[in-house]
C-alpha cells in the first residue's frame, strides 16, 4: 500500500477528529505531531503559524479529548507529543458504539416520546412518498419508531406482498422482530395471508380474518401517532403525523379487530 501524502493524513484525522468534535487547527496539531515526534511547543507554533499561547490552547484541547497528556510531563522534559494513532482509534470506536447505544434508546422511547408531544394548534404533518425506494424506506421505519410497542395493519396482505416481496416481507419481520415490536394485522383472506398466519406465535403477530366488508388492494397501517396508507400499485405510501386523526382510524380498527374471525 502506498504510503500517505501530508494531506491525505490531514484529511483521514480530520474526519476522525470530527467524529469525537474536534476541530481542524486541532487535527493540523495532531497530524503535525506525528510527523515531527517529540519537539517543543515554540517548534509546534512556529510550523503551524500560530503564537505559542495558540498552541497551548490546541495542546490542551488535544488532552481534553484523550489524544495528548502534556500536563503530566515533567517540567525539565517539556517536549510535546501526541497519543498513538491506536488511542484515535479506540476513541472514535468508543464514540461510535456509544451514538448507536443513543440511537437504539431513542428508537425505543420514539413511541412513548410521540405521545407526550402536545400537538396544540400545529396542523398535521402529511407525507407523500413515491416509488419503492421510499415506500420501502418508511416501511423499515415504521418498526423503528414503534420499538418495544405495536403496529395494527388492516387490508389486502397479498398486494402488499406481492409488490414489496416475500424477501422484503421476511426482512422486515425478522426486524420487527429485532424491534420486540407486535403487530396486530387484520387482512383479507389470501394465500400470503395463510402463510403469515401458520407463523403468527414465532414472529410477534396475531392475525385475524376480514371477510364482512367489500375486499381492497390498499393496507392502512397504525403506530404511535402516525398512520400510514400504502398503495402499492402506484407505488405510494401516504404518512399522516397526527394523533387525532390515528385515534379515529384506531377506533374504527378496533371495531372491525373484535368482529373478524380468528386465524
Amino acid at each position: 500500500m502506498p504510503k500517505l501524502s501530508q494531506n491525505e493524513m490531514q484529511e483521514i484525522v480530520s474526519e476522525s477528529l470530527k467524529k469525537l468534535g474536534v476541530g481542524e487547527p486541532e487535527a493540523a496539531l495532531y497530524v503535525l505531531s506525528l510527523k515531527l515526534g517529540p519537539t517543543s511547543v515554540a517548534t509546534l507554533a512556529t510550523n503551524l503559524g500560530v503564537s505559542r499561547p495558540q498552541a497551548y490552547k490546541l495542546i490542551s484541547e488535544l488532552e481534553k479529548y484523550g489524544l495528548a497528556d502534556f500536563a503530566a510531563r515533567k517540567k525539565f522534559s517539556r517536549s510535546f507529543s501526541v497519543e498513538s494513532p491506536s488511542r484515535l482509534q479506540e476513541l472514535v470506536r468508543r464514540h461510535q458504539k456509544e451514538t448507536e447505544q443513543i440511537d437504539q434508546r431513542l428508537s425505543w422511547s420514539m413511541p412513548d416520546l410521540l405521545a407526550s408531544y402536545q400537538q396544540g394548534s400545529s396542523l398535521a404533518s402529511v407525507k407523500i412518498m413515491e416509488g419503492k425506494d421510499q415506500f420501502l424506506k418508511i416501511f423499515f421505519q415504521c418498526a423503528e419508531e414503534a420499538a418495544d410497542k405495536e403496529i395494527v395493519v388492516a387490508g389486502s396482505a397479498q398486494d402488499f406482498i406481492a409488490f414489496i416481496s416475500w424477501a422484503e416481507e421476511r426482512r422486515w419481520i425478522n426486524e420487527r422482530i429485532r424491534l420486540n415490536v407486535r403487530l396486530r394485522a387484520l387482512i383479507f383472506p389470501s394465500a400470503d395471508t395463510e402463510t403469515l398466519a401458520v407463523s403468527d406465535e414465532k414472529e410477534l403477530r396475531e392475525t385475524r380474518i376480514l371477510r364482512d366488508i367489500a375486499p381492497f388492494s390498499s393496507l392502512v397501517m397504525m403506530y404511535a401517532n402516525k398512520t400510514v396508507l400504502w398503495q402499492p400499485h402506484a407505488p405510494m405510501a401516504i404518512q399522516i403525523e397526527d394523533g387525532y386523526i390515528t385515534d379515529m382510524m384506531r377506533s374504527f380498527y378496533e371495531v372491525l379487530w373484535k368482529r373478524a374471525e380468528l386465524k
